[in-house]
């Protein structure tokens, strides 16, 4: 038989066979994770920041105590008694440096201010200064009282759940234009606000 027409594997000597490929470091070291062994391993993983997390929270609780600022919980925050709470808070130096920085605005109660304030009424005139936009009725009120305790003329155009605070009327945009110049100088006037045509 003529082995030269057919493939086949030819004997090999002892020689030949010791060479063994070497394997590398990486390739011993080398992990296949199924599926579910890489759910588990995320679900492990996640599990371990959660506790970290948590242990990072009370640590900081702790550390918080430690220089005397109390923490309030929240149901006794939303209660009729926070007021008190917040105020019986002691203070230190870290919280008194900050109430220093932050400066002070007096809230004015919803029940000292007179009904309604805010008048839906439009003046005559084709443009207006619109100045803010509220979404509670009280709020607008404590600015038509502010503007007016500056001399200026104010009223509310409501649109949808919203109340657009606006200064004045005008027969012309220079008029409006000029006002709102002066609004601004003075700092009554955002830099949002802006001169609009009255809606009829």
């Amino acid at each position: 038989m003529q082995t030269e027409l057919f493939d086949l594997p030819m004997s090999r000597t002892l020689s030949e066979e010791s060479t063994v490929p070497k394997i590398s470091c990486l390739e011993k070291t080398f992990i296949t994770l199924r599926l579910d062994q890489t759910i588990g391993l995320v679900l492990v993983l996640l599990v371990i920041y959660v506790l970290s997390f948590s242990w990072g929270v009370e640590k900081g609780k702790k550390f918080l105590e430690g220089q005397g600022v109390r923490s309030v919980p929240a149901e006794v925050l939303s209660s009729g008694a926070s007021q008190a709470v917040v105020a019986s808070v002691a203070k230190t130096p870290l919280s008194a440096a900050i109430d220093e920085s932050v400066p002070k605005e007096v809230p004015v109660a919803v029940a000292e201010l007179p009904k309604s304030v805010a008048t839906v009424v439009k003046p005559d005139g084709k443009y207006t200064i619109q100045h803010v936009t509220y979404i509670t009725q009280a709020a607008a009120d404590r600015e038509i009282q502010k503007l007016a305790q500056k001399g200026y003329k104010s009223f509310v155009i409501p649109s949808g759940k919203h109340l657009q605070v606006c200064i004045e009327a005008f027969q012309t945009r220079q008029d409006a234009s000029k006002i709102l110049k002066q609004l601004r100088s003075q700092g009554l006037a955002s830099g949002d606000a802006y001169v609009r045509p009255m809606v009829r």
